[in-house]
């Protein structure tokens, strides 16, 4: 199994958790998508206001009314234009919970119309997972491996019942084979939490405390020994982030779309947390949580700080796919010409070669020959790089050029 050992830095914030539910203001990122509402009008906390290019939909997470289409910073520090909606603080709800048991049809409705999407990284609507009948295999990752991030242990921890639940809906629905929830080996407490709730069919699957076995190739391959091109649905397996199984218990029992996270907010704060947030709050308007920093030159990483973006200000917003804000010292890098010492290639979890992509990042031939598009991003050959070569983002660039 290819990983790296990290420092995990996780001890602060394990079993904290706070709630901020009360920005004055929220915005939401028109990208691509299509608007539904227009200026001045008044909305309710889980009404739509933006439809997707997959069919599925962005809701509000406040009730209140519809100010203006502004310029914000979005979490990969790219200026872009987001509705602002000001919060009446009234807390108005236009869903409803639902008092009945749905069918396979009706559940892939309930997560396109209530916007579910994976919340480990990548945001990709969940009903486009789950729209298939040949599910037998459910991989639940909670893994997080990424340091700092904590996030989906405190959900895990503190609402089991509520993930087992969810579990079992969906076991409902598909009549699986099997059920996994992964979690790191070195998690003692969060394994007493779930083994009461394991049987011949849900089972709990310890891995490896190595980097990044949270990437769901690593999951398959550690659990069922197998290997898949593209999707694991080729393998007949679904896998989904403890925050999404979270997630669908709230769209198919509340009818509540997706409007509220968790995030954990570490580093060099004052008080290094986890925040129950409305999405599309700002981040800084969190600082009445963490504080301040604790250090001048401060560094903010939106995500974690291997696969995270380095963003200028604090000033940027948070979308329903970031699970985690780090602030880092800010140091000054000397990067030195490359030793072809070969740790980039020989760690690639993927076996890509990224120093001959760094090398041939002009040429598109060569960069489609290298198959730059099974990068995942992980970091781990920046990280390792003893030249300081921030390997990572030639990857980054070189997929933009072959796309």
């Amino acid at each position: 199994m290819i990983g790296i050992k990290l420092k995990k830095h996780k001890k602060e914030t394990m079993n904290k958790i706070c709630e901020y539910l009360n920005p004055k203001y929220v915005y939401f990122k028109i990208d691509e998508n299509e608007l539904l509402v227009k200026k001045d009008a008044k909305v309710l906390k889980g009404e739509k206001i933006l439809k997707t290019k997959y069919d599925t939909f962005i809701h509000s997470s406040v009730s209140g009314k519809v100010i203006d289409i502004v310029e914000k910073i979005d979490y990969k520090n790219n200026k872009s234009s987001f509705i602002k909606i000001e919060n009446d603080f009234k807390e108005k709800e236009i869903y409803k919970p639902i008092n009945k048991k749905l069918n396979k049809k009706e559940f892939i409705e309930n997560l396109k119309n209530n916007g579910i999407v994976g919340l480990g990284g990548a945001g990709f609507p969940t009903y486009i997972k789950y729209n298939s009948d040949n599910i037998k295999t459910l991989i639940i990752n909670a893994v997080e491996c990424e340091p700092y991030i904590t996030a989906d242990y405190n959900l895990l921890f503190n609402n089991i019942k509520e993930i087992i639940d969810s579990i079992n809906i969906i076991d409902g629905i598909y009549n699986l084979n099997e059920i996994y929830i992964a979690i790191k080996v070195n998690n003692r407490l969060l394994k007493e939490k779930i083994i009461p709730y394991t049987n011949q069919k849900i089972k709990l699957v310890e891995v490896p405390n190595l980097y990044p076995m949270g990437w769901e190739k690593s999951l398959v391959r550690y659990i069922k020994h197998t290997d898949y091109k593209k999707l694991p649905i080729e393998k007949n397996i679904v896998i989904s982030n403890v925050s999404t199984i979270y997630s669908i218990y709230e769209s198919i029992t509340k009818n509540k779309p997706l409007i509220e996270k968790i995030i954990t907010v570490s580093g060099e704060v004052e008080n290094k947390t986890n925040i129950k947030i409305k999405i599309g709050t700002e981040f800084s308007e969190l600082k009445k949580i963490y504080k301040k920093y604790l250090v001048k030159d401060a560094t903010i990483v939106a995500g974690g700080p291997m696969m995270g973006n380095a963003i200028e200000t604090d000033n940027f917003i948070i979308p329903n796919n970031l699970n985690s804000v780090i602030v880092l010292n800010k140091e000054e890098i000397n990067e030195t010409p490359c030793i072809r010492c070969g740790k980039c290639s020989d760690n690639c979890p993927v076996k890509i070669s990224p120093v001959l992509v760094k090398d041939n990042i002009k040429n598109i031939e060569e960069l489609k020959r290298l198959d730059v598009n099974r990068c995942i991003e992980c970091g781990i050959c920046s990280y390792l790089c003893p030249a300081k070569i921030n390997l990572r983002e030639f990857m980054r660039d070189a997929k933009k050029k072959v796309k």
